[in-house]
């Protein structure tokens, strides 16, 4: 079973800072891929330029791969934001090869999506923590003395607004009281 080769001009993104870095990590990306096996046949880089309070660039790269089950494995590796195949005209997969490749990407979709809902859980977690904790703060701060929501905002670095809300779940709660503009301790 032979495999068709694919020549494939495709777009390698990076969003970062420094813009040094970003310019270093994208050519470091490249030579990795060319050691790993890789042809890269064409490397074109585009300098950093701002975008809001980071910077952008980007590499076109011409690869010749040696299956489609390379240029699949590179998409997922490197997430190009754009695949354009320059050559074959067509391609043609044995049913067999087609149904492996079919397989492998849907493992990896299975994969990325298992990690996906491990971290969406644990940053559930994390928010729960991070809410209660600082309900901590605000009872603590309430403790010591009322405090009206501009003065817990200097103490706690956020702003009222943002505060309030937080400071108004634990009056409803019956864990701090609030007494004309003050919190206190319930």
């Amino acid at each position: 079973m032979e495999q068709q080769a694919i020549t494939a001009r495709c777009i390698l993104d990076i969003l970062g800072a420094p813009k040094e870095h970003i310019e270093k990590a994208l050519k470091d990306h490249v030579e990795k891929l060319k050691k790993e096996g890789l042809n890269v046949v064409i490397e074109k880089y585009e300098p950093a330029q701002p975008q809001d309070k980071l910077f952008t660039t980007f590499a076109e790269l011409q690869i010749e791969f040696k299956s489609a089950q390379e240029l699949l494995d590179f998409c997922f590796d490197s997430l190009p934001s754009s695949v354009e195949i320059i050559s074959p005209e067509r391609i043609t997969l044995e049913m067999q090869n087609l149904t492996a490749l079919l397989n492998d990407f849907q493992a990896k979709l299975h994969h990325a999506d298992m990690m996906l809902k491990g971290i969406q859980a644990q940053k559930e977690v994390l928010d729960r923590n991070a809410i209660n904790i600082f309900h901590n703060f605000i009872k603590f701060a309430c403790l010591t003395k009322p405090h009206s929501i501009d003065e817990l905002s200097n103490l706690l670095g956020v702003q009222p607004k943002e505060l309030m809300p937080f400071a108004e779940h634990l009056v409803r709660k019956g864990i701090i009281k609030k007494e004309g503009d003050k919190y206190t301790h319930g």
